[in-house]
């Protein structure tokens, strides 16, 4: 396992296609994505409310109980998901005020994403 994004609760690592998340305060570790062709960058939000992971899609996981594990084709409060379905991958994300993010697709094209950070 390969560490990719730390805060001061949380750690997120990558394992070959899947990112897991561990609790410091409990140990507890959760798969929280998983990406073909592996994750290319994690971000845990500065007040540490959502973990936004890009690669071939976006996942955005919220750090919150239960800590429901990942599942391709599931609806979950838990997570949101784009562009999973496809071929399109994103190499950067960026994190601005208020659940916005910025992506950058491997076209060069540039897209604002807006998440419920309720």
């Amino acid at each position: 396992m390969l560490k990719i994004a730390e805060s001061m609760h949380y750690e997120v690592y990558k394992e070959y296609e899947a990112v897991l998340l561990k609790v410091k305060t409990s140990n507890k570790v959760v798969t929280i994505g998983d990406f073909y062709g592996d994750v290319e960058k994690a971000i845990i939000s500065p007040e540490e409310r959502y973990c936004v992971m890009v690669g071939c899609g976006i996942i955005v996981y919220f750090l919150s109980e239960p800590f429901n594990p990942y599942e391709y084709d599931r609806k979950c409060s838990q997570w949101k998901e784009w562009y999973k379905i496809g071929d399109i991958w994103i190499q950067d994300v960026m994190l601005e005020n208020n659940g916005l993010i910025e992506i950058q697709m491997e076209n060069g094209k540039k897209e604002k994403i807006q998440i419920d950070v309720a």
